[in-house]
């Protein structure tokens, strides 16, 4: 790039996107066209003093799912915000309802255009003593990070950047239990071995020693999937 140009990614990708649509409406066929824009998660950015994503912040967990159906289908009308509950699990049961093909019974997720609803959404991130898990019942989030017990429980239309943590608050301790309770029951395999007597009760981490970061969280230099490496009689991945 030229001395002084600024690339940004969301720059791209809305070039990318301008591409698409343009070739689709230069061939006939945008208004024949479902159109679903998502994301696998956010990253945070330095909000919180923290950074990329493996965390249920809202910076980090809240995406946008924006979704486009063809032109006249009454179940996607342009400019309505729904506020249900969704997540990735919904992607393909949305597309096949609105392609008229049928949802497999198997199919966890709900379609986002039909009228049944998820009270709660679980989410669950890494294992052990980076696990964090989440319940969200559209108002309140509850996160619960297993190494050491703690939990945090944010109103998130209210404080939509999570700066004020309720799950120590007298008069939110029964939204707290509710939602501890939704959350116990999607937990399984190991999970279930931080629960006693249906109350959370996590596993304590033992001493943690902080070591330099030199890899800077794995950043990617500019080759990608990494090249093998080369040592005399090895052939193989850098660590």
């Amino acid at each position: 790039m030229p001395a002084g140009t600024r690339f940004s990614w969301h720059t791209h990708i809305d070039h990318q996107l301008r591409v698409v649509i343009g070739t689709l409406r230069e061939e006939g066929l945008l208004d024949d066209t479902i159109i679903l824009v998502t994301s696998d998660h956010g990253d945070m950015l330095g909000d919180h003093g923290l950074w990329s994503k493996w965390l249920f912040y809202e910076y980090s967990a809240n995406v946008p799912m924006i979704l486009v159906g063809v032109a006249g289908d009454p179940r996607v009308p342009a400019g309505e915000v729904d506020q249900r509950l969704v997540g990735l699990q919904d992607v393909m049961p949305t597309l096949l309802d609105l392609a008229g093909l049928p949802i497999p019974s198997t199919v966890e997720g709900l379609s986002m255009v039909s009228r049944r609803q998820r009270g709660v959404l679980y989410g669950e991130c890494r294992e052990q003593r980076s696990a964090t898990r989440m319940i969200h019942d559209g108002r309140y989030k509850l996160i619960w990070y297993p190494a050491g017990n703690r939990v945090q429980l944010f109103d998130v239309v209210k404080d939509t950047r999570d700066m004020h943590d309720r799950a120590g608050e007298p008069g939110h301790q029964e939204i707290r239990t509710r939602l501890e309770a939704a959350l116990i029951e999607h937990l399984y395999g190991d999970d279930l071995g931080w629960v006693k007597g249906g109350r959370l009760v996590g596993f304590e981490p033992g001493p943690f020693s902080p070591k330099p970061n030199r890899g800077l969280s794995g950043q990617r230099g500019v080759h990608y999937p990494l090249p093998p490496v080369e040592r005399p009689g090895i052939v193989g991945m850098p660590g």
